[in-house]
């Protein structure tokens, strides 16, 4: 620790810590939709630039998300981040879900430090990965469908 008048050492951070809000503390103490949702309609994992992961399943009825689960791998901000995501979701049409950014996230938390809005970013583009296998899997049948019915012709 820096006297007064000099200059702290090289390594040191007098500055407080990120100091989390409580909504942070609630989603990183007690994560909602924990765990993986058998037979999903879309799933994906994304791994973060930190080696942090999660893994996003989702159940879509009527292109509305009924369903969602979610495992972090990582850091208690991927943990909360995760949390975040899987609750703001929650219910929402695919393109209302689409437009959560990790603003958004961070926000749902109480705030972020810079250092860490990452994890949002690995939770917010982990939900669009499984969004994307979920319309890949529906256009892929649709797709199938034509052109098995014009292969009759």
């Amino acid at each position: 620790m820096a006297r007064e008048g000099e200059l702290p050492e090289k390594g040191h951070d007098d500055h407080l810590p990120h100091l989390p809000d409580e909504r942070f503390c609630r989603h990183a103490n007690y994560p909602r939709n924990m765990g993986i949702i058998q037979d999903a309609d879309g799933k994906a994992t994304g791994v973060g630039v930190c080696g942090d992961s999660i893994d996003i399943c989702l159940s879509i009825q009527n292109n509305v998300i009924g369903g969602i689960g979610q495992i972090p791998h990582g850091c208690i901000y991927t943990v909360a981040c995760g949390s975040a995501v899987s609750q703001l979701v929650y219910g929402k049409h695919l393109e209302d879900a689409l437009k959560v950014t990790p603003g958004d996230v961070a926000e749902e938390l109480g705030g972020l430090p810079e250092d860490h809005m990452h994890c949002a970013s690995l939770a917010v583009n982990t939900l669009g990965e499984a969004i994307d296998d979920y319309y890949r899997k529906e256009w892929g049948n649709s797709g199938k469908q034509e052109i098995s019915k014009h292969a009759d012709l």
